[in-house]
C-alpha cells in the first residue's frame, strides 16, 4: 500500500474517532440533567388526562411489564419524525410493552390535536403538566425513558433515535 493511501486511511479513521467523540460528548451533555438510570431508582408516578379527558394513572411500583414513556412537544419537528418510529415499535411489540406519549410545552389541547392529526397513533396520548416536566427532568424534546417491569429507570435518551436504536433499548433486538 502506498504511503499516501495509508495517510488517507489514518486521516479518515481519525476523523471518525473525532466525530464519535463529539457525538458522545453531545449526547452526555444533553442527558446530564435527566433522571439517572440505575438499579434502584423508580420512575416517578403520574396521573394525567388523555385526549378524551380520561385520567391515566402510572405507578411504577405496580408495573408488570416494560414501559416506554415518550415526551414530545407539538411544535417540535424532530418529534414529528420520531413519534412514527415509536408507533411502529408499539404495533410490532404484541402488547409486551406499555407505551405512553406525553405532550409537554403545549399551549392548548387543539395544538396537541393538530400534531396528532399528522400521525396515525394507537398509544395513549397524555397531556403533561409542568409538574410532569419537572418530575422527569425533561430539558429537551423528544425525550424517552424506558422503565423495566419493576418500575426502575432502565434507559433514557433525548433527541432523535432510530427505530432500531429504540428496539435495542427496549430489548426487542439483541446486538
Amino acid at each position: 500500500m502506498k504511503k499516501e493511501t495509508k495517510k488517507k486511511i489514518v486521516s479518515g479513521f481519525n476523523q471518525i474517532l473525532i466525530f464519535l467523540g463529539i457525538f458522545i460528548a453531545i449526547t452526555w451533555w444533553q442527558q446530564k440533567d435527566m433522571l439517572p438510570t440505575s438499579s434502584s431508582l423508580r420512575a416517578p408516578n403520574f396521573s394525567l388526562v388523555d385526549m378524551t379527558d380520561n385520567v391515566v394513572h402510572f405507578n411504577p411500583s405496580e408495573q408488570t411489564q416494560k414501559t416506554l414513556v415518550y415526551f414530545f412537544a407539538p411544535w417540535c419537528s424532530v418529534c414529528h419524525i420520531s413519534i412514527d418510529n415509536i408507533e411502529s415499535i408499539k404495533q410490532s411489540s404484541d402488547g409486551k410493552i406499555n407505551f405512553y406519549a406525553v405532550a409537554l410545552d403545549w399551549k392548548s389541547k387543539q395544538e396537541v390535536e393538530t400534531f396528532l392529526a399528522e400521525h396515525d397513533l394507537t398509544m395513549p396520548i397524555l397531556l403533561g403538566t409542568n409538574e410532569t416536566l419537572n418530575d422527569f427532568k425533561i430539558g429537551g424534546f423528544p425525550s424517552y425513558y424506558v422503565i423495566d417491569s419493576n418500575g426502575i429507570l432502565q434507559s433514557k435518551d433525548m433527541g432523535y433515535t432510530t427505530e432500531i436504536g429504540m428496539r435495542v433499548r427496549l430489548g426487542l433486538v439483541e446486538l
